[in-house]
């Protein structure tokens, strides 16, 4: 494979043009498939849908023309260009384009891990701001324990039938613990794992 780092110019190999192309038509031949035997389609009696599914195959097979036909990449602009000289260098270093797919696909799976761990915090914040909020207005402190938001969705909270115990112990936990709290900490525990996993080098 040749590749010209100073122009940001690489050739794409026949193996990954081949692995594209297949990739394509599988995915097209997938949602085909889906739609197909989600909706009990039947060519005789729904045009509509048929011309959809031919749609989608014919696009299908586009790209994997296109990607069949295309040698070669440039770049246009400098970002590209940082793109490209990425994907030079894991040419240099044996990694395949499907390794940077799983590498982006786990950054993005971290990055919205992260994010709702984000929200959960802001949700969080958000409550204790209404406290605080409430009790500078009124100068009272409404308490939101977790109990009350619940019991409505865990029948066995409400009527336990058997670990009465267990069911005690719960009950005095989730009526001490503040709504606030009980989503700062969960909040934080899922940003930082999302952190935690997040890859920081293509392998």
């Amino acid at each position: 494979m040749t590749t010209s780092p100073l122009l940001a110019r690489r050739e794409i190999s026949l193996k990954e043009r081949l692995q594209k192309a297949l990739a394509a038509v599988v995915a097209a031949a997938a949602v085909v498939a889906c739609i197909w035997f989600t909706t009990d389609a039947s060519t005789a009696t729904d045009r509509g849908l048929l011309f959809a599914i031919g749609l989608v195959a014919l696009t299908g097979a586009g790209v994997a023309i296109f990607f069949l036909f295309k040698k070669q990449e440039s770049a246009k602009s400098k970002e590209q260009m940082l793109l490209l000289r990425a994907r030079i260098d894991d040419d240099r270093e044996g990694r395949s384009w499907l390794s940077r797919i799983r590498f982006n696909t786990k950054r993005f799976l971290a990055a919205t891990i992260v994010l709702l761990g984000a929200l959960i915090v802001l949700a969080g914040l958000g409550v204790l701001a209404l406290q605080i909020y409430g009790y500078l207005r009124f100068g009272r402190w409404e308490s939101y324990a977790l109990l009350e938001f619940v019991a409505p969705y865990l029948p066995w909270l409400r009527n336990p039938q058997s670990w009465l115990g267990l069911h005690k112990i719960v009950m005095n936990v989730f009526n001490i613990l503040p709504v606030s709290l009980a989503l700062l900490l969960p909040g934080l525990l899922v940003a930082g794992f999302g952190s935690a996993i997040k890859p920081t080098q293509r392998s």
